[in-house]
């Protein structure tokens, strides 16, 4: 089994791009936005990888965890437990069912942060203004789901973090940009942040009670799984629909 623990981190240069677009009222006003340089890993974190930071105590260790992650963690000594997170998948797929305070941590665990939504939509679409990472033709084979109103899934339907149509990764280098799991952001999710956000490395951290989810996942239709859908989540909500991946400084280890 391939466990993905040294998972590649691609660094991102400074730059700007136009974030946002017309095609939903909180994707609007599309904006410019300049970035500070920056490191993200190129995959999901997987069941494999997250694992490895069970064992390594993280759910013990409340240095990696923030006040409000500290309370629910008392409330949570161990999450939706380590088989809701793998749901009969190996463990190259993506973790899934991890709560916001739980990607925060591992995140921090790993020396990074989880990405604001400006660092994810710039490194997974490169500021192309396209609706994918490669474009806008949806007649690809991407992790998301084409059955219509009447398709059904009956598993967590995932692909491994590390395999993809090599067309579909993104310009930075992002595998599953979009679709295979809906990815936490860390920012709190507000419909009209746009109109008010900061030119320069913006960041919502408005107390709202939402969290940012960004990419669209195995259930969703393309039109969910765009470089600039946004959708609010509660923090402390697993879902099986959800996972995450890191950012870092633009030096470190």
């Amino acid at each position: 089994m391939l466990l993905l623990l040294g998972a590649t981190i691609v660094s991102i240069p400074a730059g700007s791009f136009r974030m946002g677009s017309d095609r939903a009222p909180d994707e609007s006003p599309g904006h410019d936005v300049a970035l500070s340089a920056y490191r993200i890993d190129a995959e999901e974190v997987s069941v494999a990888a997250y694992a490895a930071f069970v064992a390594a105590g993280g759910y013990t260790d409340s240095r990696h965890w923030s006040p409000e992650g500290q309370q629910w963690l008392a409330a949570h000594p161990e999450g939706a437990g380590a088989g809701l997170r793998s749901s009969d998948r190996s463990g190259e797929h993506p973790v899934v069912a991890v709560t916001w305070y739980e990607a925060d941590a591992y995140c921090r665990w790993k020396g990074g942060s989880l990405p604001t939504e400006a660092q994810w939509e710039y490194a997974a679409c490169g500021g192309r203004g396209t609706r994918y990472p490669w474009g806008d033709d949806e007649q690809i084979d991407a992790a998301w789901f084409t059955e219509g109103k009447t398709g059904q899934l009956t598993s967590v339907n995932t692909r491994p973090v590390n395999r993809e149509d090599a067309r579909a990764t993104s310009p930075h280098g992002l595998r599953h940009a979009v679709g295979n799991v809906w990815e936490w952001t860390l920012d709190s999710y507000h419909s009209a942040f746009y109109a008010k956000s900061s030119p320069q490395n913006p960041r919502n951290d408005e107390a709202t009670p939402w969290r940012t989810l960004r990419g669209g996942g195995f259930d969703n239709l393309p039109s969910y799984c765009t470089c600039t859908h946004r959708e609010p989540a509660l923090p402390a909500e697993p879902r099986l629909t959800t996972g995450f991946r890191c950012a870092y400084p633009a030096e470190g280890p």
